[in-house]
């Protein structure tokens, strides 16, 4: 870990230092100062509808299209078509974001349009759901089954050798769920709860083999990565801005072929390649688009750029490959705590591998998940405990729905010095 680049990301986050140690990353990060005075910057100068010809009307404007910009970079959906397979013909080329209030509205949403245009589509009505994903890539789902569709589970399996708490999901048991009928698979690229990167583009090439596409749950991943969905050759992106140090929304992207099959919500008037327009309902939030837009400001800040450099795809490269490092040897610190003790359970890897994000899920034998938060908490620690809206994985995993999991989940700004708090609260607990 590079201390001075630590100390760098964790000055731009006001809101630390302040009497919790914020151990809850994986539910909605913390706000740097680049997104904090850009939202109060929009408030002061540019708060106002859009559409006018007047100045503030015209910067909210701006601040609004900068946002999908950012967004659109920070996914990399430009136009590179490389590295998919030869005679790809699904999901080519770039795409499109649109913003919403979350994650789970932005499926809803799709999901919505899928059933209103299953009568174009009438024989490719199966959906396959991974059983591992959050709750936001599955229930939109379900709950179009009543209008023709067939839900498929895929359930996670545990590895050839190792614990049951390990589950992944298996590509060949995908490839036995896929057929002609096929339309689309929902599918997380981190599960929440796990905490392992699963290989979305296998998933991907799997679905289009058999002309079906692949929505990817990126919540858990984008904290921690500069998501590529170029080389993912995926249909669908979802992610929450509010887990990536920004607002409480989400974006959404999609390839053009995707959004060419369904029809936005908003008034037929609005053309349909009005993407924008077509499907964010009643539009955005602009002081939010705000403090979206500052996630660049905020990866100049940390590869010591100007903030005033143009918008590149490789700023958030640059910039996650520094989160990544940074992080690295708190997932190890964590994980090696975690292993020394023996009542606790890992759920998911227990070893800091590249693929491990430092989202640790545990269990505790002869306690209580609730009693050991809610200990922690006392102490200053903030983390939690539950399902986390993986209600299906737990209960695959054989755990309490209520009680769940004890969640610690980090982020760059975390220190070893906070996990050493921790520590000394296990060893004091159990």
């Amino acid at each position: 870990m590079n201390p001075d680049l630590a100390s760098l990301a964790r000055r731009q986050f006001p809101a630390l230092d302040r009497g919790t140690i914020f151990l809850d990353n994986a539910g909605g990060s913390q706000i740097p100062i680049q997104a904090i005075d850009a939202v109060q910057r929009h408030f002061v100068d540019s708060y106002s509808q859009l559409s006018g010809d007047y100045p503030q009307s015209q910067r909210a404007a701006q601040t609004v299209k900068t946002a999908h910009k950012v967004v659109k970079a920070y996914l990399n959906g430009g136009t590179a078509t490389a590295n998919r397979p030869a005679g790809f013909e699904l999901g080519q080329g770039s795409g499109d974001v649109i913003l919403g209030s979350s994650t789970t509205a932005l499926v809803h949403l799709i999901a919505g349009a899928y059933a209103d245009n299953l009568a174009k589509k009438p024989g490719r009505n199966q959906i396959i759901i991974c059983t591992a994903a959050h709750e936001a890539n599955v229930w939109p789902w379900g709950k179009i089954e009543s209008r023709g569709f067939e839900i498929v589970p895929w359930h996670c399996e545990p590895p050839a050798a190792g614990p049951r708490s390990a589950l992944r999901p298996n590509i060949s048991t995908l490839k036995s769920l896929l057929n002609d009928r096929t339309l689309l698979v929902a599918f997380p690229q981190v599960s929440n709860v796990l905490g392992e990167t699963w290989d979305a583009r296998a998933v991907a090439d799997a679905a289009h083999a058999v002309g079906a596409r692949i929505l990817v749950d990126g919540v858990a991943y984008a904290p921690h990565h500069a998501p590529d969905v170029t080389s993912l050759a995926c249909d669908w992106f979802v992610y929450s801005t509010y887990k990536v140090y920004g607002p409480h929304m989400a974006g959404l992207f999609g390839t053009h072929d995707a959004w060419a099959d369904l029809t936005g919500p908003n008034p037929p008037f609005i053309p349909r390649e009005e993407t924008h327009r077509k499907w964010e309902l009643g539009g955005v939030s602009h002081e939010g688009c705000a403090a979206i837009a500052a996630l660049k400001d905020f990866c100049c800040v940390l590869t010591g750029q100007s903030t005033d450099s143009p918008l590149d795809r490789r700023t958030f490269e640059q910039a996650f490959k520094i989160i990544e490092d940074l992080e690295r040897p708190l997932t190890e610190r964590l994980l090696s705590i975690l292993r020394a003790k023996k009542r606790a359970t890992i759920i998911g890897s227990p070893e800091a591998a590249p693929d491990r994000v430092c989202t640790v899920a545990f269990t505790v034998e002869g306690m209580k998940s609730a009693a050991i938060a809610k200990a922690a908490n006392a102490r200053g620690l903030g983390l939690r405990f539950g399902h986390f809206y993986s209600r299906r994985l737990i209960e695959h995993l054989g755990l309490d729905l209520e009680d769940g999991v004890v969640r610690v989940s980090l982020a760059h700004y975390n220190t070893l010095a906070e996990l050493d708090q921790l520590a000394a609260f296990f060893d004091d607990t159990f």
